[in-house]
């Protein structure tokens, strides 16, 4: 499926600055899905001389990384530093080697950059040169600076629809659980693929289970211990185990509005997912994670 079929509104709009040569200087993509593939979508429209076909040498080298006027720094896994951003600032004053009007720069995950970091990029935004184009994206609006946000054109992406993707997976040959589980993790068939492959997708779905269990017990210190046994010991959940794990406690239990417990187990999963960032250590995020479950459910079982 391809970006403009996933996301038609905001590719026609792209379309249509395009057309009408009023491109932005600055886009910020926000959502929990496709924004890169779109960043690159741009990115392709703005260099490809075949209007961004996506299978031209120019396409495939800023698919690659490998365009001298196009820059990709991603904040998904580390802490995006200053010196990211002075290395784009550094290219860019550089004559280019490249035929073209534009160069551009994707920032994956702005919102986790440091303080620094922020300020140094600020200051590039506020001085734009006139063929320097900035994608930024993010999944949660909140975490930009608001200074960020308003020197920014903010595109707000759809989501994917959960019930086609299950579908796909199933068509696929992958058992219904599992394609209703990685339908409500995952943003395409490749990513739900991809997560299945991983063989701590599916320790964290069997700790899952364990951990209901024991809730259904009341037994909610016998869960967080087990968690750490299993999350911090024995299988050393990373961060994206973790968020993982959050996501199976939201889509279990987010639909029982009138019970407290899974009220309180909701919001747990959601305060713990809003902390993992680039360099938060895994083991500590557990223990904060069985720390506040156990004094989040003592009123709830009294």
């Amino acid at each position: 499926m391809t970006i403009q079929v996933r996301q038609p509104k905001v590719t026609h709009f792209i379309n249509k600055q395009l057309k009408q040569n009023k491109v932005s200087h600055a886009y910020l993509l926000v959502g929990e899905t496709d924004t890169v593939d779109v960043a690159y979508y741009i990115a392709q429209k703005l260099f490809c001389q075949k209007d961004g076909c996506g299978v031209c040498q120019t396409c495939q080298r800023i698919k690659n990384n490998e365009h001298g006027d196009f820059v990709y720094i991603s904040g998904k896994d580390q802490t995006i530093k200053k010196e990211a951003v002075l290395e784009i600032k550094s290219r860019f004053v550089q004559t280019s080697l490249e035929e073209g009007n534009h160069k551009v720069y994707v920032i994956e995950d702005v919102d986790n950059a440091t303080v620094h970091a922020m300020n140094s990029f600020l200051k590039f935004l506020e001085e734009p040169e006139s063929d320097v184009v900035a994608i930024l994206t993010t999944s949660n609006l909140n975490r930009v600076l608001e200074t960020i946000k308003s020197r920014c054109m903010i595109l707000h992406l759809e989501q994917v629809n959960p019930d086609h993707l299950k579908e796909l997976l199933i068509e696929a040959g992958m058992d219904h659980r599992d394609a209703l589980i990685l339908s409500r993790l995952s943003t395409s068939m490749e990513d739900a693929e991809e997560i299945h492959a991983d063989p701590l997708f599916h320790k964290v779905v069997d700790a899952f289970e364990a951990m209901k269990h024991y809730y259904k017990q009341d037994a909610y210190d016998e869960a967080g211990i087990y968690l750490q046994v299993v999350g911090i010991k024995q299988d050393k959940f990373d961060l994206k185990a973790i968020r993982w794990l959050c996501q199976l406690h939201i889509l279990e239990f987010g639909q029982d509005y009138k019970n407290m417990r899974s009220i309180k187990l909701v919001q747990l999963a959601i305060k713990i997912q809003d902390r993992i960032r680039p360099g938060v250590i895994s083991g500590m995020l557990i223990d904060q994670f069985v720390y506040e479950l156990n004094q989040s459910m003592k009123e709830v079982v009294l």
